[in-house]
């Protein structure tokens, strides 16, 4: 779980919570690397930042590999904000990440979920993200 960071407000962080799934459902850090997963995520927000905010959040999923192997955005997501304080949304990321099986790289990667938040095109500076968790991709 992480912080939402709401910079110069006087009203209280919400929070962001991400757990990656894969194929059959189950919170996992051995994933197969035919088959998607998915990384489902939750967020709350102060009520008083309910009714001050528009625009859309989007949820990203990066992949940093640990050794040789690629390090990018594996997935998103764009949720428009609706004046609730709970928000979730579910980023599929597909079979991309090789499993790499030459030592000492083995297909493991650190993910990392960040949230964002846009509005009237621009980027605001509400943010949160969660590191981790390390996965092996096999």
């Amino acid at each position: 779980m992480s912080d939402i960071q709401f910079p110069n407000q006087p009203f209280p962080k919400g929070t962001f919570t991400a757990e990656v799934q894969d194929n059959n459902g189950d919170p996992t850090n051995v994933l197969e690397a035919s088959q998607p997963f998915k990384v489902e995520t939750k967020w709350e927000i102060p009520a008083v930042a309910a009714l001050l905010m528009g625009g859309v959040w989007t949820v990203s999923v990066y992949a940093e590999s640990i050794g040789p192997g690629p390090e990018a955005r594996v997935g998103s997501q764009t949720v428009s904000l609706n004046g609730g304080t709970t928000y979730s949304t579910t980023v599929i990321v597909p079979p991309t990440l090789p499993n790499n099986p030459t030592p000492p790289a083995g297909g493991i990667y650190k993910l990392v979920t960040v949230l964002t938040h846009r509005n009237f095109g621009q980027n605001s500076d509400v943010a949160a993200l969660v590191e981790g968790p390390v996965v092996r991709i096999a």
